[in-house]
């Protein structure tokens, strides 16, 4: 118990909060528009390797709240464990989450009142016009990223070609069947056949 208090984890903790804070203040578009901020931090600090965050990625946007919330729980709990066992995965996950929750609160109460009068601003409607494509492009980087991971192994040779079958199936059924499959029956079915085929 005593480890989840060492400097060593204490500083993990500090560390956690601070990158999460700066994740969460830079990061426009929601939970896929910030991983490409994630994955440079977490190579930075060491905390986890791409292809770890892709698989909590999937896992976090399998599970209910906000994609980057759940990230953030995941690797603040990975991080946290790593120095303080147990008790220090549980601390570093509520740092992580405070840390990434911390700038939207912030901005919701002190913003909102401005926001509400500067309705029709042309310059607040200017900077949302101008960080529109910016967010397109972190998103599209995210899905860039997670499909590389996904679909290809160490290089661009090495081919997993379940994972592409898989993935025109799924893209088929939302095309024709959108409206008549539930997501969360479409996420179960298809990590039981992940479970199965990988």
């Amino acid at each position: 118990m005593m480890e989840a208090f060492s400097i060593e984890a204490l500083k993990v903790y500090i560390d956690l909060y601070f990158t999460f804070l700066k994740i969460g203040f830079f990061s426009f578009g929601g939970g896929l528009a910030m991983v490409p901020l994630f994955v440079v931090e977490f190579q930075k600090n060491g905390w986890m390797e791409p292809e770890q965050f892709y698989n909590v990625l999937s896992l976090a946007q399998m599970t209910p709240g906000a994609i980057a919330v759940n990230s953030a729980t995941f690797v603040g709990n990975e991080a946290g464990m790593v120095v303080g066992g147990r008790l220090g995965a549980l601390i570093g996950g509520l740092f992580a989450t405070a840390g990434l929750a911390t700038p939207s609160v912030v901005c919701i109460v002190a913003l909102s009142e401005i926001l509400r009068k500067m309705k029709q601003n042309k310059w607040k409607q200017a900077f949302f016009f101008g960080i529109k494509p910016v967010t397109i492009a972190l998103i599209f980087f995210a899905g860039w990223k997670i499909a590389e991971s996904t679909f290809f192994g160490d290089s661009f040779t090495d081919i997993h070609y379940a994972s592409i079958v898989l993935f025109v199936i799924v893209g088929i059924v939302l095309k024709f069947f959108d409206k008549k499959v539930h997501p969360i029956a479409l996420i179960a079915l298809s990590a039981l056949v992940g479970i199965v085929i990988f």
